[in-house]
C-alpha cells in the first residue's frame, strides 16, 4: 500500500463512525491522546509529540484512523502534522512518513512538501523471527515553479520480529512485540545508516523506539509518556 501526503492540505474525514476497542496497535475508543517524548543519547529532551484521533472510518475489511500530531520543540515551537494509520486483515499499517525528521521538515514549512510513503506493515499477531516487508518514504521540497528543490528519503530494510518484552515507561508497563530494522536516510550526496528498535503493544501502539549508529552507540530514543482515552469534548 502507498499513500501520498501533501503537507499543505489538512485531511479531516468523518468522525461519525466509532467503535469501542479494536484489536490493533492504536487505542480505538471514541477519543484518545497519546504523548511521546524524544530524548538524545544524553537524556536531553529534543521534542514531544501528542497524537490525537480526529477521525476513524470502518470499512468492510479495514479501519482507517486519522491522526493529528502536535509536536513541541525544546524551544517551545509548535508544529502540526496530519497522517493516517490503518488496519486490514491481520496487519496494522503506519505511514513511513513517521520516520522522517519532523524538525528538519518544519524548516521548509513555507514551501509545499510532497511525501510519497509506503505503509509500514506491523503484523497484529507476529511470530518470533518473522521477516517484514521493506518500506520507503520520499519527501520532495518543491520550488514555486513546481520543480524539486531537494528531497529527503528513508528506506527501512531487514525488518524482523525479535520477540516479546515487558517495557516500562511513565505511562505504565506493557507487554510488547519488539521489531528491529535498518534505516537508510539520504538527501543529495549525504547517506546515513542507522538501526532502529521499536516496541509495540496491542491496543496501545508504539511504546518505545530507539535509534543507534552502526557502531551500536545510541542516537536517540522515544518513550510513551501518557495515554488518555474517552476524554470529554465540550
Amino acid at each position: 500500500m502507498r499513500i501520498i501526503y501533501l503537507f499543505y492540505i489538512l485531511l479531516f474525514l468523518s468522525t461519525s463512525t466509532f467503535g469501542q476497542r479494536d484489536y490493533s496497535y492504536m487505542p480505538s475508543r471514541r477519543n484518545f491522546k497519546v504523548k511521546y517524548t524524544t530524548y538524545d543519547h544524553n537524556n536531553r529532551k529534543e521534542f514531544s509529540e501528542i497524537w490525537k484521533l480526529v477521525g476513524k472510518v470502518k470499512y468492510t475489511k479495514s479501519i482507517k484512523y486519522n491522526i493529528e500530531s502536535e509536536i513541541t520543540t525544546k524551544d517551545q515551537k509548535t508544529i502540526y502534522q496530519y497522517f493516517h494509520l490503518s488496519t486490514q486483515d491481520s496487519n496494522f499499517y503506519i505511514g513511513a512518513v513517521r520516520y522522517l525528521d519532523p524538525i528538519q521538515l518544519d524548516s521548509y514549512q513555507k514551501m509545499v512538501i510532497k511525501v510519497l510513503a509506503d505503509s509500514v506493515n506491523i503484523p497484529i499477531r507476529p511470530k518470533m523471527g518473522q521477516m517484514l516487508p521493506e518500506a520507503t518514504c520520499s519527501a520532495k521540497i518543491m520550488r514555486g515553479t513546481g520543480s524539486v528543490l531537494m528531497s529527503m528519503n528513508v528506506i527501512l530494510i531487514n525488518r524482523k520480529v525479535d520477540g516479546t518484552e515487558i517495557v516500562e515507561t511513565p505511562a505504565g508497563k506493557f507487554k510488547c512485540f519488539k521489531i528491529s530494522s535498518e534505516k537508510i536516510s539520504y538527501s543529495g550526496m549525504s547517506i546515513k545508516k542507522t538501526k532502529i528498535m521499536e516496541w509495540y503493544a496491542i491496543n496501545v501502539g508504539l511504546v518505545r523506539m530507539e535509534e543507534y549508529h552502526k557502531n551500536g552507540k545510541l542516537i536517540s530514543y522515544k518513550v510513551l509518556e501518557s495515554l488518555v482515552e474517552d476524554f470529554f469534548i465540550p
